[in-house]
């Protein structure tokens, strides 16, 4: 499926066949990291549509790797995982379990730390 379909499907409130797409194209070999982060945060909304707290920070939490494991400066790497992980740590506290929340905690400061 096109990434133009996928976002119409977004558009459109079909937020489960989006998922389903999405995660296809996250597994793809061939699809780049900036792109396989920009998906993530896509499966991330659209999790939070469906109100599937845990797999919404689940796919946060995936986009901060992906940051993370770029060639760029720490300072750069943490100041824009901070956001995505702030989203993790709100989406596991509404509905994840207390270790997940422990994990984003941690590695919010982790971050905290690296951004100064």
């Amino acid at each position: 499926m096109s990434l133009q379909e996928i976002v119409v499907m977004i558009h459109n409130g079909e937020y489960g066949r989006a998922i389903t797409s999405l995660e296809h194209e996250v597994q793809d070999e061939s699809v780049q990291p900036p792109e396989k982060l920009e998906y993530c945060k896509w499966l991330a909304e659209c999790n939070h549509r469906l109100e599937e707290h845990q797999e919404c920070g689940n796919w946060y939490l995936e986009a901060v790797r992906i940051i993370l494991s770029r060639q760029i400066d720490q300072v750069s790497k943490a100041r824009e995982a901070l956001p995505l992980c702030d989203k993790a740590l709100e989406a596991y506290q509404r509905g994840g379990d207390a270790a997940d929340v422990l994990v984003a905690s941690r590695l919010k400061q982790y971050l905290l730390g690296l951004s100064k």
